[in-house]
């Protein structure tokens, strides 16, 4: 099982800085930049939901997308007509996303192996059906107009700038979160199903139960996304909720690979800069992402994450080799 991956002293040092300089962007960057770096974050998300569902537990989902379409509707319906404030909408959001995620999961994950997979298919198509026709809810093809941005006590987020620190908040204490579940029982049995399955059965973890709770923390934080990118739009359309969406989430995490956390932050980055960067070839995105990922699993399936701690691995242990190489040959020569 792969639970205590040796990190590099330099990890947590990388991490501090890289979050230092995120923080600092609306300071260098223009509006429009800070708007999709927010976007991004949201982004990021849903990607570090695939993470714990995937990543963590060994189960794949094509359905983040959906849920983190319920996640954008509810807050959505509680700012435009019950109002209520930003906190509510977000609570309502997270814990009403994570219940249906729940629910649906301890009815899903009876399948076995990879019917799972095919079930989230389905799931995500009826999702979207919802979005589009249930005008009530979602306003149906016109989509929900008009949602509040972030306010807090009388306090209005007017300005891109104050939107990207919200988010920016959320993001780290979602880290944070899912790095203590990373170390925590529930995280071990997670990684125990997502190893050997009857295994973890002779070790008396439920499975179902395990699994199941594994994709309501999963809806958590796509409906944290969602909550958030209702108030940064101001508009939902069923347009945005796809599988094509959901299908993007798990390119990023297998180009950032799934053995920690900091996977899902690299294949944020680098499909948001492949967007924003190649914005001329967007009719030809699908298929750069397409032959991205299969040149990758064939050189390197843990993603750029493992890439990396692969190399830095074979660095220390040829490092440690030339030590012992060297301390052998000055004990020869002083036997000599």
């Amino acid at each position: 099982m792969r639970l205590n991956q040796k990190k590099s002293p330099w990890g947590k040092a990388a991490g501090s800085l890289f979050a230092l300089l995120l923080a600092l962007m609306p300071m260098l960057t223009s509006v429009y930049t800070t708007h999709v770096i927010s976007v991004a974050m949201i982004s990021y998300l849903c990607v570090l939901s695939v993470y714990v569902l995937l990543g963590l537990c060994g189960q794949n989902s094509f359905a983040q997308a959906g849920l983190w379409g319920v996640g954008a509707y509810l807050a959505g319906n509680i700012l435009t007509k019950t109002g209520g404030g930003t906190l509510a909408a977000f609570c309502v959001a997270v814990l009403g996303t994570a219940l249906t995620a729940f629910l649906l999961g301890f009815a899903f994950f009876r399948l076995k192996q990879y019917y799972f997979t095919f079930a989230s298919i389905g799931l995500m198509t009826i999702l979207n059906g919802i979005f589009i026709n249930w005008e009530p809810f979602s306003g149906g093809a016109l989509g929900m107009k008009g949602i509040p941005t972030f306010s807090f006590f009388g306090w209005s987020a007017n300005t891109e700038q104050s939107k990207f620190y919200i988010i920016f908040l959320v993001c780290a204490a979602a880290t944070g979160l899912v790095v203590l579940l990373f170390r925590s029982p529930l995280g071990r049995a997670f990684m125990a199903i997502r190893d050997n399955e009857m295994a973890a059965d002779s070790m008396g973890i439920n499975a179902l139960l395990t699994k199941s709770i594994a994709f309501a923390i999963s809806g958590a934080l796509c409906g944290a996304a969602g909550a958030l990118y209702a108030s940064l739009s101001g508009y939902l359309s069923y347009q945005s909720f796809t599988y094509n969406q959901s299908t993007i989430y798990l390119i990023m995490i297998m180009i950032g690979g799934t053995v920690s956390p900091v996977g899902a932050i690299i294949g944020t980055c680098v499909i948001t800069l492949l967007q924003e960067g190649f914005r001329v070839l967007q009719d030809y995105m699908q298929f750069i992402y397409g032959l991205g990922v299969i040149i990758l699993m064939i050189f390197q399936p843990e993603g750029i994450l493992g890439g990396g701690k692969a190399l830095y691995e074979h660095l220390r242990r040829r490092k440690e080799r030339a030590k012992e190489s060297g301390s052998c040959k000055r004990t020869k020569g002083k036997a000599s």
